[in-house]
């Protein structure tokens, strides 16, 4: 049975900490979405200095705002 909630879980902190993988570890586990809104991984052609999902990451767990503008 999946239980659901109204959380909104908020990882945040310096760049180079690993923020990227600890969300998708995250939702892994809970079952969940990702929203990004890193500062960075939202334009396509910022790939340098971003920690960006990869894209057999982003099939495995539905991330929003990633490569968005």
């Amino acid at each position: 049975m999946k239980i659901k909630s109204n959380y909104i879980i908020l990882i945040t902190g310096p760049t180079a900490i690993g923020k990227t993988k600890i969300c998708i570890e995250l939702a892994k586990k809970l079952c969940t979405k990702i929203i990004s809104l890193d500062s960075r991984q939202i334009y396509k052609e910022t790939n340098i200095g971003t920690a960006k999902p990869k894209i057999s990451e982003t099939k495995k767990i539905r991330h929003y705002l990633i490569n968005f503008r």
